[in-house]
């Protein structure tokens, strides 16, 4: 069936890929569209897997969880609910068939736009892929649920690390690597909830009762065993446990040698699924991660993986050697070469290795693992954060929607997307992927960060400080949570609960550790200290590799201990030598804006692309007062460019109105709605938040002093 046709409520258009509900188009990535014409094609009749497979992929050599996370998200689209679909029906071990009744359709409803083909001929050859994803970009994956909704998990499963009784530390390994390959076979079934590896090992070794674990993970059943050795034998016993009752629902011993392991990592997922989901049929092989079959390679890995985990430079250092003598024992082994594309990068992010060097050992690795095993999803998330590394953001995109479409529950896919998104200043569409990265790896300490947050730039309030509590609570000892909610409770005018959560930090981190020493700049600005904080920021790498928080701590840190000429010679020196980094070029703006100088302060200002200064008010608007977008606006008001004002004065509520203030005091929000007052010529309501600003007793009421705008009202 090519012809346009209706099912239950949509239209469909398979020429141009597009179906429609009468009230939005969708725009189908060609392989879902080609599914759907093959299903509605049957008329309700059953079509086979191998039906499936030869019409839509033409007999290509396809990974069977490829087209179960087709029919999963080509079922989202449709509206249609996996637990009681009406639409895609599944046939247990057959196939598939429509449930919906279809017909052609006599007039288009909707007029299919076509594209227009000069302007597609000047996309970059390295966004060709952007157009077959593009489907993705606007499809559920990005719409997400409000921060207090939870998802409904029919069924979620914890596989805990296997209790070892042997002193052999090769048997340590090999355990730990069967655990993680039954999750991965588990992670093929779109229906089954699987909690990642990470979370679940984190309870390694802790005197809890499953249910308690359970309840951590928010996990219904829990997989728990141990493994003997006697000779060349392994005893294997385990059992399947229903959390909320903790009801054994089967144990199971296996006697194997070590090379019967992978097909034993599929015995023990079939019978998971039989138990948790007997209606599901045969358990979807999905695509088998590639392991050698037989000698040291798997185990240089699994050696390699844990040296990873201890997370030092050293330890990385030893885990990428055990990689390399992996694949020279075993060339072709593609996650090996994955986990050193990873693991290279961490050692750029430690300033270990150049940036080039990196890039072209990260980047040959995954060439070569995606050579081997193109549906690694695991090998396209490592592309997507090497583009997020040199700031290619596009290809990132691309990169990290070919890893979801390939793995839709992936957490490492899902947190990195949420930190391009979040980096573009996309904060509600990151939020969507960290909370799905939370939801199957709920005890990522970053990710725990990551979501309260992006719960605070977003403006929820409430929502972000009970995520943060959780958070501290969870990982007491992750010095990022106890940093982020320091910061927290400085913004919402909470001065006293600050330095428990401050000392905390510094007991976790070292003492030149570049995000402590922020923090502690942070700190002593707050205090009303500027020259401890100037003193402190003297010690850190400065300009070329600097955060914007770092120039801004630093100007704001001159401008009040009365050295912002000085600063300004520094930043301009700066700016032309590194004109690639915006956040010199902006707070040099920002600095000529503190010494009253507009038309150096604007020139600077629109040298960098709107947008872009959008993406840093997150630093400013709830924390200092201080606002990029509020200080453009009071230059084109002594310019008497209305236009330009105006627009800036719609960004500034844009920024302010999000945040929910009932239950809270922000006094840098507040410094704000006083300069809009000024800006939108209500001097007196701006007089009177001023008034009420200095009932605070906030240590940054210098702010009102530094700040020209507030000339004309002192």
């Amino acid at each position: 069936m090519t012809i346009d046709f209706h099912v239950g409520k949509w239209q469909c258009f398979p020429n141009g890929c597009l179906i429609s509900d009468g009230k939005q188009q969708i725009k189908l990535e060609p392989k879902a569209m080609d599914l759907l014409v093959v299903l509605a094609s049957a008329e309700g009749q059953l079509v086979t897997r191998d039906d499936i497979f030869a019409n839509v992929w033409k007999n290509q050599i396809i990974a069977d969880h490829v087209l179960y996370n087709l029919i999963a998200n080509l079922r989202k689209i449709l509206e249609d609910d996996p637990q009681k679909p009406t639409y895609i029906i599944t046939v247990p071990k057959k196939g598939y068939r429509l449930g919906q009744p279809t017909q052609p359709l006599q007039q288009p409803a909707i007029q299919v736009k076509k594209p227009r083909w000069h302007t597609l001929m000047n996309i970059a050859a390295g966004i060709l892929l952007f157009v077959i994803m593009a489907y993705w970009i606007n499809q559920p994956l990005d719409q997400n649920p409000t921060p207090t909704e939870k998802t409904a998990i029919p069924s979620s499963i914890a596989v805990l690390p296997f209790d070892i009784y042997d002193a052999d530390t090769n048997l340590s390994y090999f355990a730990d690597g069967l655990s993680e390959e039954i999750i991965h076979q588990l992670t093929a079934i779109p229906e089954l909830a699987v909690i990642s590896r990470t979370s679940s090992f984190a309870f390694r070794g802790k005197s809890m009762d499953i249910q308690s674990i359970a309840n951590k993970l928010n996990s219904q059943f829990v997989l728990e065993g141990s493994i003997r050795k006697s000779g060349e034998q392994l005893r294997l016993t385990i059992q399947l446990i229903k959390a909320k009752t903790a009801t054994h629902l089967w144990s199971k011993v296996f006697d194997i040698t070590e090379t019967d392991v992978f097909k034993l990592q599929q015995d023990i997922s079939l019978s998971i699924v039989n138990s948790m989901l007997p209606e599901y049929g045969d358990i979807p092989v999905g695509k088998l991660r590639v392991h050698p079959r037989h000698g040291e390679a798997y185990r240089h890995f699994l050696r390699g993986k844990a040296m990873a985990a201890k997370a030092t430079v050293e330890h990385i250092q030893q885990a990428i050697a055990e990689w390399q003598t992996a694949i020279e024992l075993q060339p072709d082994y593609a996650l090996a070469h994955v986990s050193i594309a990873f693991n290279t990068m961490v050692l750029y992010q430690h300033r270990v290795i150049e940036a080039e060097e990196a890039r072209d050992i990260a980047q040959r690795a995954i060439a070569t693992a995606l050579q081997q095993d193109p549906f690694l999803a695991l090998a396209h998330t490592a592309q997507g954060l090497l583009h997020v590394n040199y700031g290619e953001f596009a290809a990132a995109e691309t990169a990290f929607i070919r890893a979801l479409n390939l793995d839709p529950t992936l957490p490492l896919a899902h947190h990195n997307y949420g930190y391009l998104l979040w980096l573009q200043s996309k904060h509600q569409q990151a939020l969507g992927h960290f909370q799905r990265a939370l939801a199957t790896n709920p005890m990522s300490a970053i990710s725990n960060f990551a979501v309260a947050d992006s719960l605070f730039v977003t403006g929820q309030l409430d929502a972000a400080l009970k995520q943060y509590k959780h958070c501290v609570a969870l990982l007491p000892d992750y010095p990022a949570c106890q940093l982020g909610i320091a910061n927290f409770y400085r913004f919402t005018g909470q001065p006293q609960n600050v330095q428990q959560h401050m000392l905390k930090a510094q007991q976790q981190l070292a003492k030149d550790n570049t995000y402590w020493l922020t923090a502690k700049t942070v700190d002593a600005m707050w205090q009303g200290n500027p020259v401890q904080a100037s003193r402190i920021r003297d010690t850190m790498a400065i300009f070329e590799d600097s955060h914007y928080l770092d120039l801004q701590l630093k100007t704001l840190m001159n401008v009040q201990i009365g050295k912002s000429q000085q600063w300004s010679l520094k930043l301009a020196y700066s700016a032309k030598k590194w004109p690639q980094n915006k956040s010199i070029t902006l707070v040099l703006a920002l600095n000529y804006y503190f010494a009253g100088d507009y038309p150096a302060s604007i020139k600077l200002y629109e040298s960098i692309p709107f947008k872009d200064i959008e993406l840093y008010e997150k630093f400013s608007v709830a924390a200092w007062g201080v606002s990029h977008v509020a200080n453009m606006a009071d230059c084109y008001q002594q310019s008497n460019n209305q236009p330009k004002l105006q627009k800036m004065l719609l960004s500034l509520r844009q920024q302010t109105d999000k945040f929910k203030t009932d239950n809270y005091v922000i006094p840098g929000l507040m410094l704000l709605q006083a300069k809009m007052d000024l800006l939108s010529g209500n001097a007196a309501q701006a007089k009177t938040k001023l008034s009420n600003l200095d009932k605070l007793d906030w240590p940054l009421e210098w702010m009102q002093q530094v700040d020209p705008i507030f000339g004309s009202i002192r």
